[in-house]
């Protein structure tokens, strides 16, 4: 994955102090990083690793080395929470990451039909928006084919497009 990903992906940012020991709430977790108990995270682009951490996966609780107290947990608020991109780790089978999608060529049998711009959130589904301005639903009867390293997309080539 190396050289595709961006330098920085962000997986939360630093929320509202939560205790007396340096604990902050992460804003916008991610969903797919635990903050686990070790590992280390990019705050305001210093590496710093988690002490602590408690809370649900859709709030987390967390609290960092050089962190110690209310104040300084205060300081940190609306902080980009970040792993470097190679650090992320690879997504489980059949699932991937917006911005590994983002520059993919996406094809139909030969005909190119245009690179990945943007994955949208849909109603029931994701959807590709392709820099040509062709929006297509992100599901497997459209898209049967995903090749992150080979930087290409394929959607099925019986499929009507209007």
């Amino acid at each position: 994955m190396s050289g595709r990903r961006p330098e920085r992906v962000r997986v939360g940012t630093a929320g509202r102090a939560h205790g007396l020991d340096g604990t902050v709430t992460v804003e916008g977790a991610c969903g797919w990083y635990p903050f686990a108990v070790g590992s280390q995270v990019l705050v305001a682009g210093v590496p710093r690793r988690v002490r602590r951490r408690g809370g649900t996966d859709q709030r987390p609780l967390v609290a960092f080395d050089g962190i110690d107290d209310r104040g300084a947990a205060d300081e940190l608020r609306g902080a980009p929470l970040e792993l470097p991109g190679d650090d992320v780790p690879a997504p489980e089978e059949g699932a991937y990451f917006r911005f590994d999608l983002v520059g993919c060529d996406v094809f139909q049998a030969d005909n190119r039909l245009g690179a990945v711009a943007a994955v949208e959130d849909g109603v029931a589904h994701d959807v590709l928006l392709l820099d040509t301005g062709l929006r297509l639903p992100f599901v497997e009867a459209v898209v049967p084919v995903v090749e992150v390293a080979a930087r290409r997309i394929e959607i099925d080539p019986e499929l009507v497009l209007e």
